[in-house]
């Protein structure tokens, strides 16, 4: 059975967790990391990265957690992802890169998802950043909204030289990472906070209370302010609604609304 079982993950114990609204699960220690990493066959024709939707080197980042290697697994992944330790947290792994695993065939796949945020919580922790370019390009991009698709596209164009700024309509940046996703999940200031700081990091400048459409228009961004694209990510806010008797009813939120005044206006 060696190698065929993975490194369980200590959680919070179910009658605690059941008291409080933090995270439920801690994670791998570096000694936990390094065994579950030693489970990877290293393929080298990595299913786990046909799986992956931003083409980690999955094989690459967790060769180098065996070897305790963990800033330069850190850089591997962030060559491709702007966001690992949300990834980690929330990505469906077991649907996409670990539903792809070798391993899994004849045993458990590889923890990939957690191997990817033991990487990203360590360089948090360790104060390691994603690497940023060495030189602008001299073009403007304007990315709308601050959530996950918002963030990751201004990382990117960030890391090939664009300067870029995002503008969000809430006073708080993260979009959906921070107003949709429940604080046992993924907490806001511990992980969410530090993302968003590392976006910061490559570059990228955020304003936030900024309404596109009311605040400023798209056609001032681009005559006015010199922006030459601009990338929408402004997601998918509004509720729909099952169009039952008593749903406008005083006391009956949506999903939305329900997460977003427990999330930012901790109500």
């Amino acid at each position: 059975m060696e190698g065929l079982v993975r490194v369980p993950v200590r959680e919070q114990e179910p009658k605690v967790r059941a008291t409080n609204f933090e995270e439920v699960c801690y994670g791998y220690n570096e000694e936990e990391a390094v065994a579950e990493a030693s489970r990877c066959l290293n393929c080298k024709n990595a299913q786990c990265m046909k799986g992956c939707p931003v083409s980690i080197n999955i094989p690459a980042f967790i060769a180098q957690v065996k070897e305790r290697n963990f800033e330069e697994a850190y850089q591997i992944i962030s060559e491709s992802s702007a966001l690992p330790a949300v990834c980690g947290r929330v990505c469906p792994q077991e649907s996409q890169c670990e539903g792809k695993c070798i391993r899994g065939i004849k045993g458990e796949p590889v923890a990939i998802g957690k191997l990817e945020r033991f990487v990203a919580d360590w360089a948090r922790e360790n104060g390691i950043k994603p690497k940023k370019a060495e030189k602008l390009n001299g073009h403007k991009v304007a990315v709308i909204g601050s959530g996950p698709a918002g963030l990751t596209c201004a990382g990117d164009l960030a890391k090939l030289g664009y300067d870029v700024t995002i503008f969000e309509a809430l006073h708080k940046a993260g979009g959906v990472l921070s107003y949709g996703i429940p604080e046992f999940r993924l907490p806001k200031d511990k992980v969410v906070a530090a993302e968003v700081e590392n976006v910061k990091a490559l570059g990228v400048k955020i304003e936030t209370n900024v309404v596109v459409g009311k605040s400023v228009k798209i056609d001032e961004l681009i005559e006015e302010e010199g922006f030459e694209a601009v990338f929408i990510g402004s997601g998918a806010g509004l509720p729909r609604f099952m169009g039952i008797p008593g749903e406008q009813a005083n006391g009956v939120f949506s999903a939305n609304e329900f997460l977003t005044r427990n999330n930012l206006m901790k109500a």
